[in-house]
């Protein structure tokens, strides 16, 4: 699923995560608790100057702030704020720029009502705290810009004690309940000016919110919280070649769960087949995902703040991946070695622990146009069912392998059966694969063999079909048995004309006098071949294998070495 391409877009999505909402609750408690404070302090027609002059000292001049009215209840302690803007200025971010100091991201927040609940406003005057029951903010519009830019370009996160920005002079910050209702939250490279993420209908509930000295200790919370949900309706971001529109539909995280639930994820390409080969202009994947109903469990949010991602299970209820690939553009030269799965996930940036991921009922379509006969074949593999363990690269785990059991449906008919073992930080990207397909009958191959082959299976037999390889950066070895009873083939070839597949019938004549048309023969034991197939370091790990696998049924068909009895 682009892994290479989405690795860094990937690692700093719990980075960016902590950054919108600890910027969000720095710049927005600043507003709200610095009008509770200085209320009484100074006359109502200063407040507004207070506030705006409180702000721009905390964020180094580099924000303004404005609104339109603000009532305060002292009695029942009740605060609201209507159209509250945040905009930073640009002539200090210039400034800021010129020295290389500014910050890595920049806000722009509209705000059409604040409303805070039970505030304890004696204790805010005599004991510098603030007290109360309950925040709202009501749909926020957020834009959060990346500058990419100053000494801490490289951080996505506020420093360790941004409680103490906060909370200025005051000791102490206590809500009981945070709420951020039907927000829209936007991120852009500020260097290109392109967007990069949009979260829309966004709702975030926080419960027993505290800032100060002891909180920031505490472990167990949370965006300064003993408990959150977060809810969106959409995520959305682009690819940076705007070849894929990537979407999240209906994000829910909840705490106290220990759970993050997510409807649908979709890969959507922008281009047709044509086009995007096209455009790409090169041998490349296609790629066209459909994930739905993916929840994670027991997942350790304290960790995920600290930018590790440990869960107990990640389960997929069903998926659809379709991958295209036209073989008759030129070839990527760029090497793929080092990025086998097991090596991808070594190199995260971030570390990653799941116990177990789950896909259940899910379908897989990969279709080629071949540069032989430049027609398409596709195969397809139907109720797809995975048990993927022990997905890590902490190299202190205790297992040092990733497995991956996987069944399915091949062309939706024929059951099959793979046992991926893969091993962790080996220097060669060592890894194992086992396979079986049983019974079918060989003329359902002609829907790969003729558009990518040129041949047609005219009848046959296949009984069994087991594999045992094991591979490295730079090749594959292992054993094919092939099983099957009176195979005959026909060649092929396009007519000029009418653009249709005829059969060659004296190349076929010829090619079945060569074919062993059974295995076993008669009176003669089952055929076994050992087969080496040398990595084309410009592609795939399925490509390896199929490879592999191709050279040993071929072998098998039409020997050319001492076999193996």
């Amino acid at each position: 699923m682009r892994a290479i391409r989405n690795r860094i877009r990937q690692s700093t999505s719990t980075r960016r995560g902590k950054a919108i909402m600890a910027g969000i609750l720095l710049i927005l408690v600043i507003a709200v608790t610095l009008a509770i404070v200085y209320w009484n302090a100074i006359k109502k027609q200063l407040i507004r100057d207070q506030v705006k002059s409180k702000v721009r000292e905390k964020t180094e001049r580099l924000y303004n702030i404005h609104y339109d009215n603000m009532e305060l209840n002292e009695v029942g302690g009740n605060l609201s704020i209507s159209n509250l803007t945040l905009q930073y200025d640009s002539a200090r971010y210039l400034v800021m720029k010129e020295k290389k100091d500014e910050p890595p991201m920049l806000f722009r927040i509209e705000i059409p009502s604040i409303t805070v609940t039970g505030i304890q406003t004696p204790k805010a005057l005599l004991t510098q705290e603030i007290v109360g029951g309950k925040l709202q903010i009501n749909r926020p519009v957020i834009e959060i810009l990346y500058t990419h830019g100053g000494k801490n370009a490289s951080r996505r996160v506020p420093q360790e004690e941004v409680y103490k920005q906060i909370l200025g002079e005051l000791e102490r910050i206590k809500i009981d309940t945070l709420l951020i209702v039907g927000a829209q939250i936007i991120t852009k490279n500020m260097q290109t000016g392109k967007q990069e993420l949009q979260l829309m209908d966004t709702h975030m509930e926080l419960r027993d919110v505290a800032i100060d000295s002891v909180a920031s200790r505490d472990s167990s919370r949370v965006l300064f919280s003993k408990q959150f949900s977060i809810s969106c309706s959409t995520l959305l971001w682009s690819s940076p070649d705007q070849l894929y529109t990537y979407k999240v539909d209906n994000i829910a995280m909840h705490s106290a769960y220990q759970q993050i639930n997510a409807e649908r994820f979709r890969i959507i390409p922008a281009l047709s087949e044509t086009k995007f080969a096209a455009k790409k202009a090169r041998q490349a994947d296609r790629f066209n995902i459909d994930i739905k109903q993916i929840s994670f469990h027991r997942l350790n949010f304290q960790r995920l703040v600290k930018e590790e991602l440990i869960a107990d299970s990640l389960m997929i209820q069903s998926a659809s991946f379709k991958i295209y690939r036209d073989m008759t553009m030129p070839p990527d030269p760029r090497s793929k070695i080092g990025t086998y799965p097991h090596q991808k996930v070594a190199g995260l940036p971030f570390p990653l622990e799941i116990k177990k991921m789950i896909l259940r009922n899910s379908f897989v379509e990969y279709k080629e146009k071949g540069r032989l006969l430049q027609k398409i074949g596709k195969v397809t593999f139907g109720n797809v069912n995975a048990v993927i363990s022990n997905v890590t690269n902490k190299k202190s785990a205790s297992q040092k392998t990733i497995t991956a059991d996987i069944q399915a449906r091949f062309l939706n008919q024929f059951p099959v059966q793979t046992l991926w073992t893969f091993y962790l930080f080996n220097t060669k990207g060592r890894f194992d694969i086992k396979g079986h397909l049983g019974a079918l009958n060989a003329t359902a191959l002609n829907t790969i063999t003729e558009p990518l082959g040129g041949a047609r299976v005219k009848e046959g037999r296949i009984h069994d079909l087991r594999f045992d390889f094991k591979g490295y950066d730079y090749g594959m070895d292992g054993t094919v048995k092939f099983l099957y009873d009176d195979l005959k083939v026909a060649l092929l070839k396009k007519d000029k004309n009418t653009k249709a597949l005829k059969e060659k019938k004296l190349l076929s004549w010829g090619a079945n006098m060569i074919i062993k048309n059974s295995n076993p023969s008669k009176k003669e034991a089952p055929r076994i071949v050992d087969v080496h197939f040398d990595r084309v370091i410009n592609r795939s790990i399925f490509h390896l294998s199929w490879k592999t696998l191709f050279e040993g049924v071929k072998e098998t068909t039409i020997p050319h070495k001492k076999e193996k009895e």
